[in-house]
């Protein structure tokens, strides 16, 4: 188990939005809850987490104090209109089988001055290989996933009339106390049936992977997408 590996990815999401507390604040694809629970620990439970999750499993592990709304990624129809404050999404957007469903459905939950950010893998990327083709193929429920286009995630804000989009590449590397543990985890992350020496062995067609500081990091490249919900007129 190694809880930290990921938090560059969550961390420089959260970095795009502002968070206060009573904040209503929505995960969309909120797997186990990983995004909410940094954001429940940021805002010391100050915080009504309302996350999207399709899959009954994933749903199961939410905290019990979030709102767990089993709806589709692509029309969560239970949650109100401009009900909002703070929309993300963590590297779930390419489950959507329409990004520009799911954006205006995001949009219009927001309440008016609302922000949303998501991130994802880039379509064409080494990762997007890595998720389409070896987890594909050795994880059995598989992966088919449809990844964003460099620049379609701001052109989806604009056409909804958001306000203060950014779109940009970050870098934002897994890290690992050491190079065997790359394995381990991949294969309980991504669900690899298949051995570990395996794993470790497919790593070097598909990631770059650094020694520094005496741990091994594993280059990790996200889009990431921040817009604002224009305020009401008056």
């Amino acid at each position: 188990d190694y809880p930290c590996v990921r938090d560059n990815e969550r961390d420089t999401l959260l970095e795009y939005v502002t968070l206060r507390p009573g904040m209503r604040v929505l995960d969309v694809q909120a797997a186990g809850g990983y995004l909410s629970d940094e954001v429940c620990r940021r805002l010391d439970r100050d915080v009504v987490n309302v996350c999207v999750e399709p899959n009954p499993e994933l749903r199961g592990r939410l905290d019990p104090a979030y709102l767990a709304v089993d709806n589709p990624v692509e029309h969560f129809h239970d949650i109100a209109s401009d009900s909002i404050d703070v929309a993300l999404g963590l590297i779930g957007l390419h489950h959507s089988q329409s990004h520009r469903a799911t954006f205006s459905e995001t949009v219009r939950v927001l309440k008016p001055g609302g922000e949303l950010a998501f991130c994802d893998v880039p379509e064409g990327s080494r990762l997007a290989a890595w998720l389409n083709e070896f987890v594909d193929a050795h994880c059995p429920a598989g992966h088919a996933g449809h990844f964003p286009a460099i620049g379609s995630l701001q052109a989806h804000c604009r056409t909804l009339g958001c306000e203060a989009v950014i779109e940009e590449l970050r870098e934002v590397p897994w890290i690992f106390p050491q190079r065997e543990a790359i394995a381990v985890f991949f294969q309980g992350l991504f669900g690899l049936a298949v051995d570990t020496a395996v794993i470790d062995e497919a790593l070097a067609d598909y990631f770059t992977l650094r020694e520094h500081h005496g741990q091994v990091l594993v280059d990790w490249q996200l889009v990431y997408c921040h817009a604002k919900k224009p305020r009401a007129q008056l």
